[in-house]
């Protein structure tokens, strides 16, 4: 009768026949996975405090114990008694693992932990940004897209593309290392848009960036900042460029940009795309307007059919252009060395000149192709050899050397892929080129 009074329920209402306790917390689980991305906490193991108590009692008895006994240089006090509180206690609901302090799989585990602190860098907790309820939410989903991670990409893994590297270093480099020099008038650059064939180096770029640039790399794709609920798009995009203003320096990376600024119009497009083109705009224009240490890096494989509002506010836009005669050498160079491998040997004896100048047209994606389908001929060989002869040992088997002629009927057997658009890229570059 208590919960009736208190929750003014009456016998005018009842339960509808159709509805179901399991189907409703199925449908809340779909809801809230789709707009979070993750399930929720439905119960949690119930531990009483009495329980508690003594468990972390127990346990700091036993560390007193083994501190006490290595400042008396004597052998440390192993964890005996452990096993009954583990036994005694449930620590299942604490998500603990306890390990010996003197084993060689502890220091190894150590080891590893300081390793990986040392690879991966460390970022303000957004504790300290100062937001919660909703935003708070939208700012750990985009926290999710920084890049801790070591790309392992440099500048010098990058052949050719000279132009493009400068620009890259003048507007994240430099002003992070002369801040002195690049103010009023030389204030850093806030957008780049690097457009061209695909497979020509436009990503490798950018993990180079990530890379070598000590900047917070927030690798952002329209899955990261696209949602189906209104108005969470514009929420994203706005959360995006505050949490990179947190991060500060940022780099903001966007892969394919077309898919999210393509040429607006009003009679065919929807009201929510339109909304979130004009947001990122408006944060664009922001950060153009402001000394913000954030940097937007852009790419398209289709620039023509960016919105010119988008273009204004990319200050750079950058051609990488299929690779130079001197950049395919030393690609084939890097992919087909003298000696490929040891175990199993392999090797190869190529005239470089002449398949660099074989191979024009080809992007850096397609020579890389053609080097792989040119080793996978030595090893189809190879492989025969071992199916009819199963004895023969892999370490000191020799592959077949690799010579000119392979590479060239691996050439005719792969087309380069984007040669019939380069026309078009150029004459792009010819109207709207910002170098």
């Amino acid at each position: 009768m208590s919960l009736n009074t208190e929750a003014q329920l009456n016998n005018k209402y009842v339960i509808c026949d159709n509805i179901d306790l399991e189907t409703i917390l199925q449908e809340y689980e779909s809801f809230f996975l789709l707009k979070f991305q993750k399930y929720p906490n439905i119960c949690k193991k119930n531990v009483s405090n009495s329980e508690l108590i003594e468990i972390k009692r127990t346990l700091k008895k036993e560390i007193k114990k083994d501190c006490h006994c290595q400042k008396n240089n004597q052998k440390p006090v192993k964890f005996k008694n452990f096993k009954n509180t583990r036994d005694n206690h449930d620590l299942s609901g604490f998500d603990l693992t306890v390990l010996p302090l003197s084993t060689s799989k502890t220091e190894n585990l150590l080891q590893s932990n300081s390793l990986e602190e040392k690879t991966k860098p460390l970022h303000k907790p957004l504790s300290g940004y100062g937001i919660c309820g909703e935003w708070k939410e939208f700012a750990e989903v985009i926290s999710k897209e920084i890049c801790n991670n070591d790309l392992n990409t440099h500048w010098s893994d990058i052949k050719g593309l000279e132009t493009a590297k400068q620009l890259l270093k003048e507007a994240v480099v430099y002003p992070i290392k002369y801040p002195e020099l690049f103010k009023g008038i030389l204030s850093p650059w806030k957008g780049l848009l690097l457009y061209g064939p695909p497979g020509t180096g436009k990503t490798l770029l950018a993990k180079a960036v990530a890379t070598e640039c000590k900047t917070t790399f927030f690798n952002i794709s329209a899955s990261s900042i696209v949602s189906k609920w209104r108005g969470d798009s514009e929420k994203l995009i706005r959360v995006l460029f505050e949490v990179a203003r947190y991060h500060a320096p940022s780099t903001i990376f966007l892969d394919e940009i077309d898919a999210l600024a393509s040429r607006r119009d009003g009679s065919f497009e929807h009201e929510a795309s339109r909304r979130l083109k004009a947001e990122l705009l408006i944060q664009l224009d922001g950060l153009a307007n402001s000394e913000d240490r954030i940097f937007l890096l852009a790419t398209s494989n289709i620039p023509w059919d960016l919105d010119p509002a988008m273009l204004r506010r990319l200050e750079k836009r950058i051609l990488v252009d299929l690779p130079t005669c001197e950049a395919r050498r030393a690609m084939l160079l890097h992919y087909l060395p003298p000696i490929i491998s040891e175990r199993p040997s392999l090797k190869s004896d190529l005239d470089y000149e002449y398949l660099s100048e074989k191979m024009d047209g080809y992007s850096g994606s397609d020579i890389k192709l053609v080097c792989k389908e040119a080793s996978m001929q030595a090893m189809r060989a190879a492989l025969m050899i071992l199916e009819t002869e199963p004895d023969t040992e892999l370490p000191t088997f020799e592959l077949d050397v690799i010579k000119t002629n392979d590479v060239e009927a691996a050439i005719s057997r792969t087309k380069p892929s984007a040669v019939n658009l380069h026309k078009k890229y150029k004459n792009w570059q010819i109207d709207f080129e910002s170098m």
